[in-house]
């Protein structure tokens, strides 16, 4: 697979502006990741590295991130998956029912102009509910944007 630069935009239902971040993308017939490097929450902590994986024929999507706080998880839309956040302050088993995958190509491609440069922009969206024991459900949606020059 060959590593393509790239621009990740990521906004979150918690999040009230889109972060853009430097990144790579590579994609396969039956692959697609999308690697970035984003700052740490707390200053002079370094950065965390996020890697995103969709297999396209299975539609599971893999999302990881290593630093300060580690986790891996996984979604599968309509089921139910576990996964484990692990920080400073312990670690968090936490369950995930994916309720929407729409990863490229199904979700489509766009194009955008940034900074006079020229982008084929691919799109994913994913949907799904939080479960942290003895807590309700906590619904968050993930839009994400890569941006590809042209």
């Amino acid at each position: 697979m060959d590593k393509t630069p790239c621009l990740v935009c990521i906004k979150t239902a918690f999040e009230e502006e889109e972060k853009r971040y430097e990144g790579s993308f590579e994609q396969t017939e039956d692959r697609i990741r999308v690697s970035w490097m984003q700052p740490e929450e707390q200053q002079g902590e370094g950065d965390t590295r996020f890697l995103l994986s969709y297999r396209v024929t299975e539609k599971l999507l893999r999302l990881s991130r290593k630093g300060s706080a580690e986790m891996d998880l996984t979604f599968l839309e309509g089921e139910t998956t576990e996964g484990t956040l692990k920080t400073t302050h312990g670690d968090f088993d936490i369950s995930i029912q994916t309720c929407s995958i729409l990863f490229f190509p199904e979700a489509g491609d766009e194009e955008a102009e940034i900074d006079g440069q020229k982008y084929c922009v691919k799109n994913a969206m994913l949907e799904y509910d939080l479960c942290f024991p003895n807590q309700d459900p906590m619904r968050n949606t993930m839009f994400f944007k890569v941006h590809l020059a042209k």
